[in-house]
């Protein structure tokens, strides 16, 4: 009996092989290189940050530097400041000195006049001496016109008298008292008195 030996085809499938390497390779590359470089992208943006920390460092570091000229500028504005309200309030009392000035005379009647005077701006107050000569009659209506005039002053404002005597000299009657009125410094003097004299 003789044996039969037959050849066998053994050709290798290399396709099969190669889609197998394939699938590794992707599999390495999901797992390496896509992780690699999203970590590089971290890095960059860290870097980044960085670089903007820095900036801001030297930035800080700059105005600390500065910040001694800036304390001193702040302090002459202020100085500036004090001596700008201090100016406004001397021109506020000025003004205000120059218009009761001028404004006493538009308030006294013909037979009387002013004494003395006295301002106190702190208090926003002013008080001045009044006498008033003529006929009985005559001192009890001018005396009744000045605080008229007075409540219809654009300046003066709420008068009080006090003090008051009255003497008859020869025939005529004298009359002495002090009058005590306020004033305000929110009033716009200068506008409302123009418009007053109009």
């Amino acid at each position: 009996m003789g044996i039969v030996i037959v050849d066998q085809d053994r050709r290798v499938n290399w396709g099969k092989e190669i889609a197998i390497i394939i699938i590794i390779l992707v599999f390495i590359a999901v797992g390496y290189i896509i992780p690699y470089f999203m970590a590089q992208k971290e890095i960059q943006q860290i870097q980044d940050m960085k670089e903007k920390v820095e900036k801001y460092v030297k930035d800080s570091k700059y105005f600390e530097s500065q910040l001694p000229t800036i304390e001193n500028n702040i302090k002459k504005i202020k100085v500036i400041s004090n001596e700008l309200n201090t100016l406004r309030l001397v021109l506020n009392e000025s003004v205000l000195q120059r218009f009761i000035l001028v404004e006493i005379p538009h308030i006294l009647p013909p037979e009387a006049w002013m004494t003395n005077l006295n301002v106190n701006f702190d208090a926003k107050t002013a008080s001045f001496g009044v006498n008033i000569v003529g006929s009985r009659d005559r001192v009890l209506q001018n005396s009744a016109q000045l605080l008229d005039n007075i409540n219809n002053s654009i300046i003066f404002k709420n008068p009080k008298v006090t003090g008051i005597s009255l003497q008859e000299k020869e025939g005529e009657v004298v009359s002495n008292f002090n009058v005590e009125v306020n004033f305000d410094y929110s009033v716009d003097l200068l506008e409302n008195y123009y418009k007053n004299l109009k």
